[in-house]
């Protein structure tokens, strides 16, 4: 079985976790081998220079014979009498342990510690150095006096020394805080790699989101941030971003041809149609005619209105107040209710409606409105109320009317392209069944939603909800 070849590039998304894991891993372990050797309390063992100098110093302590004044003169006191430091507490002070264990020449202070030290250090083979607190112990030593009964003694060296700062120790007696000194230093590395992987998914995220919103621009960000796993899938976004606004223009133009095509033999019709009238005169045969062409002139209109809106929204939008959908619409429908004595009451439960923007096409979204309150209009008794309110981050906008309604089972297919409760009603009110299918592709265009159910006052409910503008 042959192996897929692996084009790796150091840009890649592949190549820059592996290479980000191996690196904290090896911090990691740098620090859990390394770090502890760094704790001067440690038992270390005396190696190179270090180990030369205690060798060179044991033999100046020979020289000047200050282990055997530590044999002599029992006391620290009497020993410093016979070789003083010279101010320098830095000197390394020789310690006696004979054959018997006993320490000779010890300061009492040191005496605890360098017990401690003698438990773990009596091999003069391999001497250690260890740190408490204030002091450092050296040793042992090997070292052959020619004495009577002591002729072999272990030598440490004892020295003044500057105390370990109290944080440090503290991180080193508790793992639980060196386990988050290697947080501290491996988040750096693990911050700079979610952050190189979000921003451009971020990008990607915000991008897709214009495009549901019927926003086709090219974002080229996406093609030129990012590891180049991302930059690939940037650029097949923008290709299917691309591919998608040609196929939506493509198919709006090709409706705009058809429904002007069709204008040329119903333009033909009409003029027959003239002629025959003014040769035969007004008959039922031509009043017929004249009436379903106006009703097909009619339906056209509304196609070409339906491909405009379809076109327009996805091409024409922009941030404005919510109150310029309806301000203009319900001011001109109080007027016409007036004069037809109909009553028109609008619910506004919004307070400062100015401070709250949709993204949209206003013209389309005021047409969406203004047909659905003309509908209520036109099949309305004597009643129409419109509330508008928010709600979850959604503008709502509901128009009742008492008039005849609409069965329940038909509320959803009212919306579809054509489609009529009543044909003879429909007839006599002109109507060609694209109204409300205009108004739901207008709707969910920006994605929202439109739905219809029986009123209150006994007529049709038609609920419009539109989601608002939220700053990114």
């Amino acid at each position: 079985m042959r192996l897929p070849k692996l084009k790796l590039q150091s840009n890649s998304l592949t190549v820059q976790i592996f290479a980000l894991f191996w690196l904290t891993f090896a911090i990691l372990l740098a620090i859990v081998f390394f770090v502890p050797t760094l704790d001067a309390r440690a038992y270390t063992e005396l190696k190179g220079e270090e180990l030369r100098y205690y060798q060179k110093e044991l033999i100046i302590s020979l020289r000047n014979n200050r282990i055997l004044n530590v044999l002599t003169h029992q006391s620290e006191q009497e020993v410093d009498l016979y070789h003083p430091l010279d101010g320098r507490s830095d000197i390394p002070r020789p310690v006696l342990v004979n054959k018997d264990r006993n320490i000779i020449g010890a300061s009492p202070n040191d005496v605890l510690q360098l017990q401690k030290f003698i438990y773990q250090s009596d091999n003069p083979l391999k001497p250690l150095t260890k740190r408490f607190y204030n002091i450092q112990i050296s040793g042992p030593f090997l070292v052959h006096l020619g004495l009577v009964n002591e002729q072999s003694h272990l030598v440490y060296f004892v020295r003044t020394a500057d105390p370990q700062q109290e944080f440090v120790s503290f991180i080193f007696d508790h793992p639980f805080f060196m386990l988050l000194l290697i947080m501290v230093i491996s988040s750096p590395l693990l911050l700079w790699l979610a952050w190189s992987i979000g921003k451009p998914v971020r990008e990607l995220r915000l991008s897709a989101n214009a495009v549901a919103s019927g926003d086709f621009t090219i974002n080229k960000k996406l093609e030129q941030q990012g590891a180049t796993e991302l930059r690939l899938v940037g650029r097949s976004f923008n290709h299917m971003t691309q591919s998608l606004e040609e196929l939506i223009s493509n198919q709006q133009r090709l409706l705009s041809a058809i429904s002007h095509e069709l204008r040329t033999p119903l333009t033909r019709l009409q003029l027959a149609a003239a002629l025959m009238r003014r040769r035969q005169g007004e008959n039922a045969e031509l009043y017929r005619i004249d009436t379903e062409t106006e009703r097909l002139d009619k339906m056209i209109n509304d196609l070409l209105l339906l491909s405009r809106n379809q076109l327009n929204n996805h091409l024409l939008r922009e941030i404005f107040p919510i109150q310029e959908i309806w301000e203009d619409i319900f001011s001109d429908a109080e007027f016409e209710a007036e004069q037809r004595s109909l009553s028109f009451t609008i619910s506004q439960q919004i307070q400062s409606p100015e401070q709250h923007s949709i993204n949209g096409n206003i013209s389309a979204l005021s047409s969406a409105v203004e047909n659905v309150l003309r509908n209520s209009l036109k099949y309305t008794n004597n009643t129409i109320t419109a509330t508008i309110y928010i709600e979850n981050k959604m503008l709502f906008i509901r128009i009742d009317d008492d008039g005849p309604g609409v069965p329940d089972d038909e509320c959803e297919r009212i919306f579809q392209p054509f489609y009529r409760v009543d044909a003879a009603r429909t007839r006599e009110t002109g109507g060609t069944g694209l109204g409300l299918a205009i108004v739901a592709n207008i709707i969910q265009q920006h994605q929202g939603e439109v739905w219809a159910q029986r009123s209150s006052l006994g007529g049709l409910q038609v609920t419009i909800m539109l989601p608002l503008w939220i700053e990114q």
